[in-house]
């Protein structure tokens, strides 16, 4: 499902694809996208990744059907805020990387799918792309640390655009509103990326790193103290819109 592929040792391809048009994340799938960043965090060579989705489409989000999933219904609140928890660590570990992060978007990115895009550091689609955070609209919150990433892309007006009114967002739209970096052909996508990578794996590492530490907690400042509960939240919407609430 997640495959790993060097370009150069300061250059790495990662990419998940479930063979299925939608590339839905399972909980299985959020494990490995973690485990993996979490394993690259280790290289001390590596200056750029490059993460891609579905050939199709990068994400339709995570997978309210996945059977693992449905199985928490049978757990305790307290188990189960564990479970949900996983989403955001995976966010987080592909936000604290030290290297830069290039996400590639092909077709549809959809609510989970935003959430790990907006985790990178830069985002570049394809032309066809389009973006759709219906989590609200379907009766639960956008979580896994995203809100403040996208407050800080796009602004407030426009996140609550996006979150609250669900709307549907063409790459052209996407780039005017600051959640992607740029837009170009499918033939020239991955160029533009290898491109940036390759810049990147120029540049001395030291002062590298340190700017992006310091960018990232700037940013970041207040993210943690109202994010914290993002887990919980997600667990009482869950419960009201299914009508189990957990023990």
């Amino acid at each position: 499902m997640v495959r790993v592929e060097f370009l150069k040792d300061e250059v790495a391809n990662v990419s998940f694809n479930s063979g299925k048009r939608s590339n839905l994340l399972s909980l299985d799938v959020i494990r490995q996208l973690t485990d993996t960043a979490e394993k690259l965090a280790h290289n001390k060579k590596l200056m750029a990744v490059i993460l891609s989705g579905g050939h199709q489409n990068f994400s339709f989000g995570f997978d309210l059907k996945d059977k693992e999933f449905l199985k928490l219904e049978k757990l305790g609140f307290e188990e189960n805020r564990e479970y949900f928890r996983l989403g955001k660590i995976m966010c987080d570990a592909w936000e604290t990387l030290s290297c830069l992060t290039i996400c590639e978007i092909r077709g549809w990115c959809v609510g989970g799918g935003v959430a790990l895009a907006t985790s990178c550091d830069l985002r570049l689609a394809e032309t066809a792309a389009k973006f759709y955070v219906p989590e609200v609209e379907r009766g639960l919150n956008m979580s896994w640390g995203s809100v403040p990433r996208l407050n800080a892309l796009l602004g407030p007006a426009k996140t609550k655009r996006l979150l609250l009114l669900a709307e549907k967002i063409n790459a052209a739209t996407a780039k005017e509103w600051g959640l992607i970096d740029s837009y170009l052909s499918p033939s020239n996508l991955n160029l533009e990326s290898i491109k940036l990578a390759k810049k990147a794996a120029e540049m001395p590492r030291l002062p590298f790193i340190l700017t992006k530490e310091s960018v990232n907690n700037h940013s970041n400042a207040i993210a943690r103290a109202t994010t914290y509960n993002d887990q919980d939240i997600f667990g009482l919407a869950y419960a009201n819109l299914s009508g189990k609430f957990f023990e």
